[in-house]
């Protein structure tokens, strides 16, 4: 087949040439493939953290709605999956820091306010939260509906 090996990109007016791999031509990219998965009946107030493709992914379901992100928080990298879950969102609490995510967008709401769930003065929690992920880094969300029959279908 065909290969592509080399292309040329404009910018600003300069031509700059880019060397790629072979790769054959109308191949589309790693990064566009997305692989879906029933993940089954998650009841409510239960969660799971299973793998879809190279991803792990915590699905949670919350008063019956399914939220699919990663078991891990953006602060260490930390597992998610025993977090406490509140209504204000919902939301996951990192139990480790205190970081603080909303389950539909994966936004931060609070950021490494805690240390093993104790209250810590504002100058420790800011240097925790001053190492590791960038700052108020939202968790990674996933399309995630139910069908007819209960199951929770995620997209990643």
């Amino acid at each position: 087949g065909k290969m592509l090996r080399t292309s040329f990109v404009l910018l600003s007016g300069l031509g700059l040439a880019a060397a790629f791999a072979p790769m054959p031509v109308g191949r589309p990219g790693l990064a566009l493939r997305m692989a879906t998965e029933n993940v089954g009946k998650v009841a409510p107030g239960d969660r799971t953290v299973t793998k879809i493709g190279d991803q792990d992914v915590m699905v949670v379901n919350h008063k019956g709605t399914a939220y699919a992100l990663s078991p891990k928080c953006p602060h260490l990298g930390l597992p998610m999956k025993t977090g406490e879950i509140s209504d204000d969102g919902p939301c996951i609490t990192c139990k480790f820091h205190g970081s603080k995510f909303r389950l539909d967008t994966g936004e931060c709401v609070e950021w490494s306010e805690s240390v093993m769930g104790l209250p810590t003065p504002k100058f420790l929690s800011n240097a925790i939260g001053s190492v590791g992920g960038e700052k108020n880094s939202p968790a990674t969300v996933f399309k995630s509906e139910t069908d007819e029959d209960g199951n929770i279908i995620v997209e990643v």
